[in-house]
C-alpha cells in the first residue's frame, strides 16, 4: 500500500509475532487442519492447492482447525502465529474444472470435503523458506509461506460426511441450492466455501475454482440471501434493541429495530490504529431486500454480519431492520478475515440487550459509545426511521 520496502506496518506485525528459526524445505509431511487456497490474481487461470502445518501440537495434530472460529477468544497474537505455521502448496491451473483431473486438484478436492485433518505429503519444485512474516488480507486468514508442488499425495484416511459426499457428487444441483442443504445439516460456513473454491458445486459443466477471497463472501452471501427469504414474511418485531460485543479491539454495536427489511454497516478505523489513521467512516446499506451490487466500501465484512443478524432474527421468529457499527482500534495490529466479523456479531446476538421504545433513542445510546458519534446520528439508518411509512396511518 505505502510503496515502502521493507514495509513498516510488515515489519511491525513480524515484531509481535513468535520468531522462529529460519529454514527451507524441499518437501514436507504434515497434517492439513483442512484447509485450502486459491489465489485470484490472473483469473482465470489460479494457483491452486493445499495448506499444510509444519509445526504439529503435541499430538501430532495441526496448530489451527479449518474452520478458523474454532480461534475465536484467543488473543490475536496466536491467532496469527496459528496460521503463520501454515504452508501452501500450490499449481497453476484453468478455473475451469472440466478438463482432466490432476493430482494437486484431486488432493485439494479431498482437503476441501474433509471435516477433520487430513496427512499430506508435499514436494515443492524448489526449497521453500520458512520463518519468515506471514501475509495479512482482510478476507481471509494469514497466509503463511507458499512454493510450487512438484507432487502431492494424501495419506491418511479423510473424514467426508455422507452430506458432503452426496452433494458434491450431485452434479444436477445448482450451487446456491447445494450451499442451502449443506448448512441446513449443519456444515458451517468455512466449510462450505472450502468446497464451493475447489469447484465442487453446481451443475455438471458449470463448476469452476473459485478464488479463496471471492468463495467466502459468495458463501455468507448466499446464505444470508436464504435467510432472509425465510425471515421477510415473519412479525415485525416490536422494540429496538442494541446489542454490543468486542474482540481483538473490535467493538461492535448493533441495533435492531422494527419494520420492513434494511441494513446498514458502518466501520471506523479509529485514530492510532496502524491499519487506517483518518478516522473516516465507511458505509453500505440496502433496503427491502438483499443488495444485488457489491458493498465495496465495506467488502466482505458487510455479508458476515448480515448473516449473524438474520440468523438472530430467524432464531427469534420476527422481522426488522438492523444498523451495524464496527470501531476498529489500535489493538487489531494485524487483520485474520472476515470470520472475526461473523463470529463477533453472533456473540453480540447472544448477549443481553439494551431495549428501546424509539429508533431515536436507540441511536443516541449507540452515537454515544462509538467513535463519531455525529456520524451515527446523520447516518442513513437512523434517518430513514423518520420517514413516514404505511404503518403511520
Amino acid at each position: 500500500m505505502c510503496g515502502i520496502s521493507p514495509c513498516p506496518l510488515l515489519s511491525e506485525v513480524k515484531r509481535r509475532l513468535p520468531q522462529r528459526e529460519a529454514t527451507v524445505l524441499d518437501d514436507m509431511a504434515g497434517p492439513s487442519p483442512p484447509s485450502l487456497f486459491v489465489g485470484r490474481y490472473g483469473y482465470p487461470n489460479v494457483r491452486v492447492g493445499p495448506t499444510v502445518s509444519w509445526v504439529q501440537g503435541s499430538e501430532g495434530e495441526p496448530t489451527t482447525s479449518g474452520d478458523p472460529a474454532d480461534l475465536f477468544g484467543q488473543p490475536l497474537e496466536e491467532v496469527a502465529a496459528r496460521h503463520a505455521n501454515l504452508v501452501t502448496g500450490g499449481r497453476t491451473m484453468a478455473a475451469d474444472t472440466q478438463g482432466e483431473p490432476n493430482q494437486v486438484l484431486e488432493a485439494t478436492q479431498i482437503i476441501a470435503m474433509s471435516s477433520g485433518a487430513v496427512d499430506m505429503e508435499l514436494d515443492f519444485d524448489r526449497p521453500v523458506p520458512i520463518g519468515g512474516a506471514p501475509s495479512f488480507d482482510t478476507m481471509s486468514t494469514p497466509l503463511g509461506p507458499s512454493g510450487d508442488l512438484a507432487s502431492v499425495e494424501v495419506v491418511s484416511h479423510a473424514s467426508i460426511s455422507r452430506k458432503v459426499d452426496s452433494v458434491a457428487n450431485e452434479t444436477d444441483l445448482l450451487a446456491k441450492d447445494a450451499m442451502g442443504e449443506l448448512t441446513s445439516s449443519g456444515i458451517g460456513e468455512s466449510h462450505i466455501s472450502r468446497i464451493l473454491s475447489s469447484g465442487l458445486l453446481g451443475k455438471e459443466g458449470k463448476r469452476k475454482l473459485v478464488p479463496t477471497r471471492w468463495g467466502i463472501t459468495a458463501t455468507d452471501d448466499t446464505l444470508s440471501k436464504q435467510c432472509w427469504a425465510r425471515v421477510r414474511d415473519l412479525p415485525s418485531m416490536d422494540k429496538c434493541m442494541v446489542f454490543e460485543a468486542s474482540y481483538l479491539d473490535n467493538r461492535f454495536h448493533v441495533i435492531i429495530a422494527p419494520g420492513t427489511w434494511a441494513f446498514q454497516m458502518l466501520e471506523a478505523w479509529c485514530q492510532g490504529s496502524v491499519w487506517g489513521a483518518s478516522g473516516n467512516v465507511l458505509d453500505d446499506s440496502e433496503e427491502m431486500e438483499p443488495r444485488s451490487e457489491y458493498a465495496n466500501s465495506i467488502t466482505g465484512a458487510y455479508y458476515a454480519a448480515r448473516l449473524a443478524v438474520l440468523e438472530h432474527m430467524e432464531d427469534i421468529g420476527r422481522s426488522g431492520s438492523c444498523m451495524v457499527w464496527r470501531d476498529i482500534g489500535p489493538g487489531y495490529w494485524a487483520p485474520v478475515g472476515v470470520w472475526l466479523i461473523r463470529e463477533t456479531v453472533r456473540n453480540a446476538m447472544k448477549s443481553k440487550p439494551t431495549i428501546f421504545d424509539t429508533l431515536s433513542e436507540a441511536v443516541s445510546y449507540l452515537a454515544a459509545r462509538v467513535s463519531s458519534p455525529e456520524e451515527a446520528k446523520r447516518s442513513w439508518f437512523a434517518n430513514r426511521g423518520r420517514q413516514t411509512t404505511l404503518d403511520s396511518f
